[in-house]
């Protein structure tokens, strides 16, 4: 990656068509000067906010049929100068029309409902009654409040409406209220008003959807205003970014890759820029971005470590693919029950068909930890934690006895998971090792590994009473020789190989106990299988023998099957990240200390 100082005459044409030309090559990382502030930026940002909710109005009419004749005297908004911000408003203007509309149609049906509930007595009536000094007042009470006013000679009970009791009340005070509750609101309109504008609101209604039904057939002008606005957000960001020189000229500093240095020469003597290409100082190597290139099929583990905001600093190493392949096992085991994984798989098909199966990552994560849960689960014989279901014939076939979450052998489970965990790390030095390939610290990270398999052994004989092999003690002996001698190598090797000494004890203790930490894996495994067990048990294990109990047992197995499957989403987050993150990126010297290689680039660049 070289370090970029850029420069640009500052006038606000040239300005924009020049960062337009950096964005269509796309290959610069800006790193802001200055906060990006200015009015112009404020102004685009609003009126972004503005096209994308007319386009979300028209969104809402995509799969509405439209077979009536077209109006002609809709505008072709296409043909006009600013058509984007004109067809913007009308479609916002047509869509606060028609949320009036709803409005009015709401209080008008209230209205008709009152005169239902309470009689066809007019307003005018009412009207007349109280210039007259006598006021009717209308109230909705439970029993128990009719109850304490059941004596009074100047009420009077109606009728019965949604369990409770229409009371009006007649009184000569306007303002007296029946046990200090608010009288119900009469109507606006007289009842025959109310229809007629019903009707009226009604027609209104339809004749504004079918408009916005026209105006969504020239949606593709809105988004290309919106693409357009987008455009100038992010030139104007770039623009204001940069710091001005004598009001003439704007420079930038940036990034680019070594590979696309000479294409952006090439662009920039065209363009007539001035710049400066050089290697960054070692001062600034904490804002120098991360470009990692990783292959296709491990880019699917991108999502989580977007999520976790994990970005390998530019010196570290890419572990994407050991992230990916090793998230992929641990979810496997963490939820392990074919059942669960077989939902998931489903709901993740409908989401995807729902999104007209367009090609995005995350769905392509998700296909592949939902896979790996059912293929463990279908290893261990686990199905909705059903002992049942996994002795069905063919469901038995392909179970693997030994490791059964139902009469299998923990134990070799259990090893499974320190030798899990041994592979893993053992993978972190190995990395480590082709880093410093032509270096004598590849050869510690060989005494390392000893030292890996060395504790794996121990785990065995502490944890499992697997007594260890006599070779062991020299796996330590002879991976902490190679540590002490080759870890850190430089002009002083006595200095370097008692500082190697001094932090190893250390060291193993960390190693010992990062071994320990895999056996999470069976454990978090197995409280899933325990729970759905629970659930199986609490809703049909004395049987279902009415309706009653059927509904009951169906309402326990969803809501706790749903919520295990939930916590058990949660374990691969906390879980299997975890021991991506700390154990073997500890081990792979990878401490996710960069920021993400983000080049300034339009939308709409193909490069």
């Amino acid at each position: 990656m070289k370090k970029l100082m850029l420069f640009m005459p500052d006038s606000a044409i040239d300005i924009d068509a020049e960062l337009t030309a950096l964005g269509e090559l796309g290959v610069i990382h800006i790193a802001p000067l200055q906060p990006a502030k200015h009015e112009s930026i404020e102004r685009v940002d609003a009126r972004i906010k503005q096209l994308q909710q007319a386009i979300s109005v028209l969104d809402r009419y995509d799969d509405e049929e439209y077979n009536l004749a077209k109006n002609n005297e809709i505008t072709d908004y296409s043909k006009l100068e600013r058509g984007a911000v004109f067809l913007m408003e009308t479609v916002l203007d047509a869509e606060h029309h028609r949320q009036e509309l709803k409005n009015i149609k709401r209080n008008l049906t209230s209205d008709i409902a009152w005169f239902e509930n309470w009689g066809n007595i007019t307003l005018k009536d009412i009207k007349d009654l109280n210039e007259k000094g006598i006021y009717i007042k209308t109230y909705l009470l439970d029993d128990r409040e009719l109850k304490k006013i059941s004596d009074r000679e100047d009420i009077q009970e109606v009728g019965k409406l949604n369990d409770l009791n229409q009371v009006i009340l007649l009184t000569k005070d306007a303002g007296e209220r029946l046990l200090e509750l608010e009288a119900l609101p009469f109507p606006q309109n007289e009842l025959e008003n109310a229809r007629e504008l019903l009707d009226a609101t009604n027609n209104d209604l339809k004749s504004t959807k079918e408009f916005l039904l026209q105006l969504r057939e020239q949606k593709a002008v809105l988004e290309d205003g919106l693409k357009e606005r987008l455009r100038r957000y992010d030139v104007r960001n770039v623009q204001f970014g940069g710091l001005a020189v004598d009001k003439h000229v704007r420079f930038w500093k940036g990034f680019i890759p070594l590979e696309h240095v000479d294409e952006f020469i090439e662009t920039a003597e065209k363009r007539h820029w001035g710049y400066i290409i050089e290697d960054p100082l070692p001062e600034e190597m904490e804002e120098v971005p991360t470009l990692v290139r990783t292959p296709k099929w491990a880019q699917r583990i991108q999502p989580v470590m977007d999520f976790m905001g994990l970005v390998p600093g530019y010196k570290e190493m890419d572990v994407s693919r050991v992230f990916m392949v090793f998230f992929t096992f641990f979810t496997g085991i963490l939820v392990g029950d074919a059942g669960y994984g077989l939902v998931f798989l489903l709901i993740t098909f409908l989401a995807h068909r729902k999104k007209k199966f367009a090609k995005q990552i995350e769905f392509g994560l998700i296909y592949t930890l939902s896979v790996s849960i059912m293929f463990w689960g279908i290893l261990t014989g686990t199905y909705f934690g059903s002992e049942a279901i996994a002795e069905w014939p063919v469901l038995r076939s392909l179970k693997i006895d030994a490791l059964a979450s139902f009469g299998g052998d923990s134990l070799i489970v259990q090893k499974i998971m320190f030798l899990v965990g041994a592979i893993h790390l053992t993978v972190g030095h190995l990395q480590v090792a082709w880093k410093f390939s032509n270096s004598v610290r590849a050869i510690a990270q060989f005494g390392w590994i000893a030292i890996i398999w060395g504790l794996y052994l121990i785990v065995n004989q502490m944890v499992l009473g697997i007594e260890a092999p006599a070779f062991m003690v020299w796996l330590f002996v002879g991976g902490a020789l190679l540590v002490a001698l080759f870890s850190k190598p430089g002009k002083s090797f006595f200095k370097g190989m008692i500082s190697s000494i001094g932090s190893l004890p250390l060291s193993i203790i960390n190693g010992f106990s990062d071994i320990i930490s895999y056996i999470r894996l069976y454990a978090v495994g197995l409280a899933t299988v325990l729970m759905a067990a629970s659930f199986n048990q609490m809703a049909i294990g004395d049987g279902i023998t009415t309706v009653a109990s059927g509904i009951g047992a169906v309402l326990v197995l969803i809501l706790g099957h749903g919520l295990n499957m939930i916590l058990a989403a949660m374990a691969v987050l906390v879980h299997g990240v975890r021991l991506n993150m700390l154990e073997y990126a500890g081990h792979a010297e990878v401490e996710f200390s960069g920021n993400e290689y983000k080049p300034f680039k339009l939308k709409g660049n193909k490069q």
